[in-house]
């Protein structure tokens, strides 16, 4: 397998190669480029891989630059310290969105998605999507004074909108204002973990302490950790709460 990795910084270019030996796979690394100048050429010449790994913002521009100029279509892992281009990636050929730093076990789980999907008949739009928004290892990016962390979606009990402000209440009792809106982590989050119950509240079922009727043909959730606030699923969304917790995810 011939992959390249479009990355400005060395140090990540390096360390990008030593996890891709790590990974067990017949892979080679064709090139390192640097910059959307350099892809440029690299693609005047003709040249091809099976992959690219890419981080998004290179050192003159970005990778949406570089496919506005060309006619690129080559199967896109995308490598970056931006979550904010998720969406706008999934529509370029991407196979997965690593968020840097860059863990082993993901960078595994997206080539072998990459070699399921290479297939004439498996590169489906649809089964791409549903591979693509259906990832149990997406992070959230959160600010805290002027330090930036990732929270694991695992890590993530539930989302809650207070005032207009979406914040993150993780599964050990700390609470992170986003810069997501709840529309967008729908489509981000594993929808086989997580559902969307009402305009506040977005929920892990490993939340999920106690389901109650409640008036009007409605539901209320106890959840771990607590909230001061009532957690109800609305009359609308109660069918297809039921039938998410049975596992049946559209």
């Amino acid at each position: 397998m011939n992959i390249v990795i479009f990355e400005d910084e060395k140090h990540n270019a390096e360390r990008l190669e030593q996890l891709l030996l790590k990974t067990g796979k017949n892979i080679n690394v064709a090139a390192v480029i640097p910059s959307v100048a350099e892809g440029l050429k690299w693609l005047s010449n003709g040249s091809t891989a099976d992959l690219i790994l890419m981080d998004i913002q290179l050192s003159d521009g970005n990778y949406f630059e570089l496919i506005e100029k060309t006619k690129l279509n080559l199967p896109v892992i995308f490598t970056t310290a931006y979550d904010n281009f998720t969406l706008k990636a999934f529509k370029v050929n991407s196979i997965d969105y690593l968020m840097k730093p860059i863990d082993l076990n993901e960078l595994k789980a997206a080539i072998n998605k990459f070699e399921q999907l290479r297939s004439p008949m498996a590169m489906d739009i649809n089964k791409i999507a549903n591979a693509f928004f259906k990832r149990d290892t997406a992070r959230l990016l959160v600010k805290i004074n002027n330090q930036f962390i990732y929270i694991k979606s695992q890590e993530i009990a539930y989302i809650q909108v207070t005032e207009s402000i979406p914040y993150v209440y993780t599964f050990n009792k700390q609470k992170f204002p986003l810069d997501y809106t709840l529309d967008y982590l729908v489509n981000i989050l594993d929808q086989h973990n997580f559902f969307r119950i009402n305009r506040q509240f977005m929920v892990n079922i490993d939340a999920i302490q106690k389901i109650s009727g409640y008036f009007n043909s409605r539901l209320i959730l106890k959840l771990e950790p607590q909230t001061n606030d009532s957690v109800i699923v609305s009359r609308e969304k109660v069918a297809s709460f039921k039938n998410w917790l049975e596992g049946n995810v559209r």
